[in-house]
């Protein structure tokens, strides 16, 4: 009869066990890490979409209304009275700087979900515009009336003259240099000092401004206001059906780079703006110092919306 010898029964020693152990965390170490950034690349991606979504929205809406919404209090809380309405100053009916002060989309004015005015990090994305674009009379947002190859200036209000044919070189119809100059906010990539300020993409007074501003403040939701009307953003439990607030933020210096603090809500517009003021976009940035950049922005010009829109200039 086979014999079975003491030695051959014995189990795991502690030093083996503990090399499985170390094997086993490195694994879900390796595991945590891969899916972490694809989450991250995933988020990344979801949010350049929702950002195209939401310019295709304001296009339509430019289209219909011929002016830009004004943006909704983000103070408001899901399901409250007004929540995702355009909020304009009752006195103008239009957005007065200081209106803009806790601004986001209007997602109920552009006929969408909060969802889609909602980045992937819960929280919901600040909206910015240029005040005399969205008023109604005169409507701003329409250069069906200008002529690619005029030269003459802007009617009343700042809007396009009535064209009197021929508009050629003629200063009896509105050119669009003459439209676009002074309108719009500016935005810059926040490098390369004053060069960059000079250079920059949206320039208010050289007609590239631009016609608005979308941002979401991206993982660290530094300047955002989430669903409660509250400032941060919400992080949801692992089921996704309930979500909480960060308990415990970052420090301040941790939360917002440099470049992120002018594009943080609870601030009025500056128009025109200066270098400090005017809202930034940068590369990512994730290093945790002042350097730090996780923002991310649509501001397409005033030409660019209106082109969308079919409202741009015209042969005449």
């Amino acid at each position: 009869m086979y014999r079975i010898s003491p030695q051959s029964c014995r189990g795991f020693t502690i030093i083996e066990m503990a090399v499985v152990l170390l094997i086993a965390s490195l694994v879900l170490v390796m595991a945590i890490n891969l899916t972490g950034s694809m989450r991250d690349t995933q988020n990344r991606q979801l949010v350049q979409t929702k950002l195209s979504t939401l310019d295709t929205a304001i296009a339509n809406y430019v289209a219909i209304n011929k002016r830009l919404p004004c943006p909704a209090n983000g103070t408001i809380a899901s399901g409250a009275l007004n929540a995702g309405v355009e909020a304009p100053s009752p006195a103008t009916g239009t957005c007065n700087p200081a209106a803009q002060t806790y601004g986001v989309v209007p997602w109920v004015t552009l006929g969408l979900t909060e969802e889609d005015a909602t980045d992937p990090w819960f929280a919901r994305m600040t909206y910015r515009v240029d005040p005399a674009l969205t008023q109604i009379i005169p409507l701003l947002m329409d250069m069906s009336n200008c002529d690619p190859a005029a030269t003459g200036p802007t009617g009343a209000g700042g809007n396009c003259l009535v064209p009197v044919a021929p508009c050629t070189a003629s200063a009896a119809c509105t050119s669009a240099s003459s439209f676009l100059n002074g309108k719009g906010l500016d935005v810059w990539d926040g490098k390369n000092g004053a060069a960059g300020w000079a250079s920059r993409q949206n320039n208010r007074g050289a007609g590239t401004g631009a016609a608005y501003v979308i941002i979401s403040h991206g993982t660290t939701g530094a300047g955002a206001y989430n669903k409660n009307g509250a400032a941060g953003p919400l992080f949801a439990t692992q089921q996704g059906s309930i979500s909480i607030p960060n308990p415990v933020p970052p420090p301040a210096t941790l939360v917002a780079g440099n470049d992120e603090i002018p594009n943080m809500n609870g601030q009025n517009i500056a128009l025109p703006s200066a270098q400090l003021t005017t809202y930034r976009d940068a590369p990512l940035n994730d290093i945790k110092t002042q350097a730090h950049f996780d923002d991310y922005l649509s501001h397409p010009t005033i030409m660019f919306v209106l082109n969308k829109a079919n409202l741009g200039p015209r042969v005449h």
